[in-house]
């Protein structure tokens, strides 16, 4: 219930964030390059995306996988604390594996027991290949196969068209594909789900469930981030673990975020090379997000590229009372993440009015567009509204009919009409009086009215009457 509540309660932001915007994307170019054969960068506040790189081509994700084992864990589980005791048996699936040296141990023993919060953390921090198969076990009804296949309908449903996952443990395989796009819908889901930034960000954690035969001082896991780890050459302030991934085949990957000034941004870096061209031992995927994530902070700011009380056109209204035009301006002021080498003058501003609106018109109208364009790209389409109402002129508009009644297919219709129910009524007509003609013909000689017989008739009964005395006269006798 809780789960579907906070998907609701962001739905909702994201609908109010958008309304009567339409944003899309617009991409710079750093002055360097990044050494990850793919890469994203993505402001998580506004799912804007300010720097991609073969973001649509499809690479082995390694231990990514296991950000997707996660959402489908926590979407499955009741209760995080419920225990789970490792059985090694569910080891056999990648203690033989052929890319042994890909795959990551937390040490989970047998008989140990953990719960399943604990065990994400394993998975999250570690990459752990022992929490990984425990846990899909568990929630796949003790089948790792069915739960790879919750993962890919997981994806599916999320709009993951290059995605499809073949194991949980991330080892080398050949059908396990997925994108830099794919991964961002993925992780940005995953961050929805609360209790996995909690879990994925974590830069340690030391599990407390009791388990005897260990020294449980000794038992911490540490963030495969080294980014996160204030020890490390590769520290970084302000950046948060959420996963990392190697894979001997193809390179490193990892997936993080950071956040500063009240702005957070996720970083995606698929495919980096184990070594420089002198075969030393090189942390390229992390060289690139610091690289990536220093860039964005220093030359990125917010700025309103328009404003909802500029007046951008005027817009004609016909049969109106007073003016015959009304003002227009922004239904929303439009701002995003702009890059300070990126000259705003240069944004174009392509404006669409509506023609021929007629009287009444109510404050806030919508009667056009304003795209912003830069460099060829949108940026954003904002609603144009009504500055004010505009008022109908009965006189006008009826004047206006009058006017223009002969030119409306109305006029044609009645005139088609007539002419239809004109012919119809004199072809009765003709036809009545054919048959009448020919009922006249047909009838006897005697009867017709026209006969001379029928005419000494007429008159022998007239006579006969004349002559016979009124009947009051024999009423008397």
């Amino acid at each position: 219930m809780k789960r579907i509540l906070s998907i609701c309660l962001a739905m909702a932001m994201v609908c109010c964030f958008f309304v009567n915007i339409t944003a899309k994307a617009v991409t710079f170019t750093p002055s360097f390059d990044i050494n990850s054969s793919a890469g994203l960068l993505i402001n998580l506040d506004t799912d804007e995306v300010i720097y991609q790189k073969n973001s649509d081509t499809q690479y082995m994700p390694g231990a990514l996988v296991q950000i997707m084992e996660a959402v489908v864990v926590l979407e499955n589980c009741k209760n995080l604390s419920m225990r789970i005791t490792a059985d090694e048996a569910l080891y056999d699936n990648f203690r033989n594996s052929e890319y042994a040296d890909d795959l990551r141990y937390a040490e989970i023993k047998n008989h140990d027991i953990l719960t399943v919060e604990e065990l994400l953390y394993a998975l999250m921090l570690t990459s752990s290949c022992e929490a990984a198969v425990l846990l899909a076990n568990q929630f796949g009804n003790g089948s790792i196969s069915n739960f790879v296949q919750m993962m890919n309908d997981k994806a599916a449903e999320l709009g993951c068209t290059q995605t499809t996952f073949t194991n949980v443990t991330g080892e080398y395989s050949t059908g396990q594909k997925t994108t830099a796009n794919d991964l961002a819908l993925i992780t940005k889901y995953a961050l929805s789900l609360g209790r996995f930034e909690t879990i994925a960000c974590a830069a340690s954690f030391r599990p407390t469930s009791p388990n005897p035969e260990r020294h449980e001082d000794d038992w911490v896991w540490t963030h495969s981030n080294l980014m996160t780890q204030e020890t490390s050459t590769n520290y970084m302030e302000n950046v948060h673990g959420i996963k990392t991934a190697n894979l001997s085949m193809q390179g490193r990957n990892i997936i993080t975020k950071a956040s500063r000034d009240g702005n957070n941004f996720l970083v995606i870096l698929l495919a980096a090379p184990f070594e420089d061209g002198e075969g030393n031992l090189q942390y390229y995927h992390m060289d690139d997000a610091k690289a990536l994530f220093e860039w964005v902070f220093e030359h990125f700011s917010f700025r309103t590229l328009l404003s909802d009380s500029t007046e951008l056109g005027q817009v004609t209204v016909n049969n109106s009372e007073g003016a015959n035009y009304v003002l227009v301006k922004p239904d929303k002021a439009f701002g995003t993440l702009w890059y300070d080498q990126a000259d705003e003058t240069s944004i174009v501003r392509e404006i669409n009015l509506r023609e021929n609106v007629s009287a009444p018109v109510k404050k806030g109208d919508v009667l056009g567009t304003v795209t912003l364009k830069f460099s060829g790209e949108e940026i954003a389409k904002v609603d144009l509204v009504a500055t004010t109402g505009v008022e109908l002129s009965k006189f006008k508009y009826y004047a206006a009919l009058v006017k223009h009644f002969p030119k409306t297919p109305w006029l044609t219709r009645a005139i088609l009409f007539s002419i239809l129910f004109g012919a119809i009524y004199i072809a009765l007509c003709i036809y009545a009086h054919i048959q009448y003609l020919q009922r006249k013909k047909a009838a006897p000689i005697h009867l017709r009215p026209n006969s001379s017989s029928a005419r000494k008739e007429a008159r022998k009964v007239d006579e006969a009457e004349r002559k016979e005395p009124p009947y009051h006269a024999m009423k008397k006798k």
